[in-house]
């Protein structure tokens, strides 16, 4: 047809070369957005590529009905590749008449809406009255010359709702009349991934786990506000950055060459990393990295997903930690226990064995004064033993009070000496004791706990002198330039292991010896000692060299004393026992052999002593001996309360002494038995200068 006509030639060739350049130039926007474009402009370019395609067909079947050839085989033959070519399109293509009536639907339309559902009819017969008015509106539009693009939501053949993207745009028939041609860019499934990325995007942003997507070399593309807040970075800080800005150097280079390796492989790596934030804070992560690739398996990113773990890092470490000491504490106390039973029956051995031969008639005297002394020897030994069982149980439970004084300490530190001299004396070897005085014009004095501090002084040279076969053992005291009293013991003993001089301050604790060498204790001295001085405001520490001594040093504030009332040295004088004659004293004592022993300590007075061995009898004999001087109460009876006892005696007679003796030597007791109304309180075991001046203290206040 067109071979034979040189003026349609020339009306169809620009036609011609319109669609072959508009195709390129659609082609040319295909290819952009198919290397880099946005999904927005990948489908603008299709679209544009369809409405050229359409509007250049709908043209050239234009041109062949307005030349006449319409019916020609030619022309039929071009309108069949006209309808074919809408039919084989992946979108829909419609045409409406002037009335908004539907008059052609390709293939695709036909699919999903139904020719015979749409054809023919207006919107208002084919969707609901709102839809309805909406299409009307807009064809209203596009007839009167508007090209629009509208995004909306249809309702298929099957009542299923389907999203498009729809341009509608105005033709002309061959007669001139204004039609309506749309084409209709199904968007359902783009929208649902759009919904679901914008899902994703929110939940990213708004999880608690740290998100972090990086290029192949490790930098910085995006990371959710959850990195900001665990880090202390911006945004804007870490853009672009390389994720060592975050590196804290804790784990060595093979570490993070098998976590790469592994990644890079395309393999998923899980793990636990130790990071550093802004402000040089170490913080641990759970950390697992895959990897993103594109259609030819080439890696583009790295996405991390990263949870801050270093709270629960601390509890296990804080386990771990408490189950260690658990064990070692198991371990100390099993040890403990072994070391108490050898300790209380070792002394106890003595005991019983020479309280027997004390019963021997045959005896000689010389041997029972030496048993006697043996006897009272381990006794003291048990009783340090049990003051040190009950100081650890007053630590724990907080109840330990230190009682301040005057303290002169020349005359304590000569007495500490002293006491120490039989024991050096006895030594078979020829180790020097030696005390070191501080040099001063007047006698140094300080306000403190002078029992408690004798108690660590006397702890620290016992273990002297037990560990020292030979050499030397030196104490003394100064006072530094800080205001602060330093003690300190020196021995040249075996000496400790530089591993173990924080140890030795633990209780139940005792350094082992390879050489199987033993020395009695229980372990306590030590980790009491500790914990006395610091309630004395002080500290206690050690520095030792094995196999050359050890020197351990106690410092205690400096507390001067004003007035000149402490005693320069006790003197020790005989038991000065008062005169009773004529006097009654009660002893309300449920064990027969504390009662014995009170008897004997008091005879020497000339006071008549009765026994009330029950809270019964006590009471019976309170009201027989109306005459009675004075009461030694137990707290630990067997029917009656002592405190009940004490109130009871108190009410009837507010004059009658009452001393209170008892084995309950907890912080508290004395005060508790004060507010009840005792005039005295001894603790056991009973010393005879402690019981023998109570009882002449009360009997002088009441005469």
């Amino acid at each position: 047809m067109i071979k034979g006509n040189k003026s349609a030639l020339r009306k169809v060739l620009p036609l011609a070369a319109a669609i072959i350049a508009t195709s390129l130039l659609a082609a040319t926007l295909l290819f952009l957005a198919a290397n880099g474009g946005s999904i927005l402009f990948t489908g603008v370019a299709a679209a544009m590529v369809i409405l050229v395609s359409v509007a250049a067909s709908y043209l050239l079947l234009r041109h062949s009905r307005q030349s006449g050839s319409l019916h020609s085989p030619a022309s039929f033959q071009t309108g069949k590749m006209f309808g074919d070519f809408m039919d084989d399109l992946p979108l829909g293509v419609f045409i409406k008449d002037g009335e908004s009536r539907a008059v052609y639907l390709n293939r695709h339309m036909d699919r999903v809406f139904g020719k015979s559902n749409c054809l023919g009819k207006t919107p208002y017969n084919i969707y609901d009255r709102t839809t309805a008015g909406r299409v009307m509106d807009e064809d209203k539009r596009v007839l009167a010359g508007e090209s629009i693009t509208v995004e909306e939501v249809l309702t298929d053949k099957h009542g299923r709702e389907r999203v498009y993207t729809t341009h509608k745009f105005c033709l002309f028939d061959h007669e001139g009349k204004r039609q309506i041609g749309g084409v209709s860019i199904e968007i359902t499934r783009r929208r649902e991934a759009e919904y679901r990325l914008r899902i994703l995007s929110r939940a990213i942003r708004n999880s608690p786990v740290t998100v972090v997507i990086t290029d192949p070399g490790g930098n910085i593309e995006y990371v959710n506000p959850a990195f900001i807040n665990s880090t202390g970075y911006s945004f804007a800080e870490v853009m672009g950055e390389n994720m060592k800005i975050i590196n804290s150097g804790h784990h060595d280079d093979m570490f993070f060459k098998d976590m790469w390796e592994r990644i890079r492989s395309g393999a998923e790596w899980q793990g636990e990393i130790l990071n550093r934030k802004k402000d040089g804070t170490l913080f641990w992560e759970l950390v697992s990295i895959s990897s993103v690739t594109n259609r030819d398996g080439e890696i583009t990113h790295f996405v991390a997903i990263k949870d801050d773990i270093s709270k629960r890092k601390q509890m296990e470490d804080a386990l771990r930690k408490a189950k260690e000491k658990a064990e070692e504490s198991d371990k100390l106390k099993s040890a403990f226990l072994a070391n108490m039973s050898h300790e209380i029956r070792t002394p106890m051995n003595a005991i019983v064995g020479l309280s027997g031969l004390l019963g021997d008639p045959e005896t000689a005297f010389s041997d029972r004064v030496q048993f006697s002394l043996l006897i009272r020897e381990n006794s003291n030994v048990l009783l340090q033993l049990i003051d040190d069982i009950v100081d650890v149980s007053k630590i724990e439970a907080g109840q330990i009070a230190m009682r301040p004084e005057p303290c002169n300490l020349e005359a304590l530190m000569d007495e500490i000496y002293e006491s120490f001299m039989p024991q050096v004396r006895e030594r078979e070897d020829d180790t020097l004791f030696v005390l070191k005085k501080e040099k001063s014009s007047m006698p140094l004095q300080t306000v403190t706990d002078q029992q408690r501090l004798r108690q660590i002084i006397t702890n620290l040279l016992s273990n002297a002198l037990k560990f020292t076969r030979t050499g030397k053992i030196e104490f003394g005291y100064s006072l530094e330039k800080d205001k602060s009293l330093l003690f300190y013991v020196k021995d040249t003993g075996r000496g400790i292991p530089s591993d173990k001089l924080e140890q030795i301050f633990d209780r139940f604790s005792q350094i082992d010896r390879e050489d199987g060498d033993f020395h009695r204790g229980a372990g306590l001295g030590l980790s009491i000692s500790k914990s006395i001085a610091e309630l004395l405001g002080g500290s206690i520490w050690a520095e030792s060299e094995p196999e050359k001594g050890s020197c351990f040093y106690l410092s205690i504030p400096w507390h001067p004393v004003n007035s000149k009332t402490v005693q320069e040295r006790k003197q020790v004088v005989a038991v000065d026992y008062p005169r009773l004659t004529g006097h009654k004293i009660l002893v309300v004592e449920d064990l027969e052999v504390n009662y014995r022993l009170i008897e004997v300590m008091l005879k020497k007075t000339g006071a008549t002593i009765l026994w009330g061995q029950t809270g019964g009898q006590a009471l019976t004999l309170f009201a027989e001996n109306p005459d009675l001087s004075l009461v030694l109460l137990d707290l630990n009876m067997p029917d009656i309360n002592g405190y009940d006892l004490l109130v009871t005696m108190k009410e009837q007679r507010s004059d009658l002494p009452v001393i209170i003796q008892t084995a309950y030597a907890m912080n508290g007791e004395r005060e508790r038995c004060r507010k009840a109304g005792c005039d005295n309180y001894i603790t056991k075991p009973l010393q005879l200068e402690q019981l023998v001046e109570a009882v002449r203290s009360c009997m002088l206040e009441a005469s």
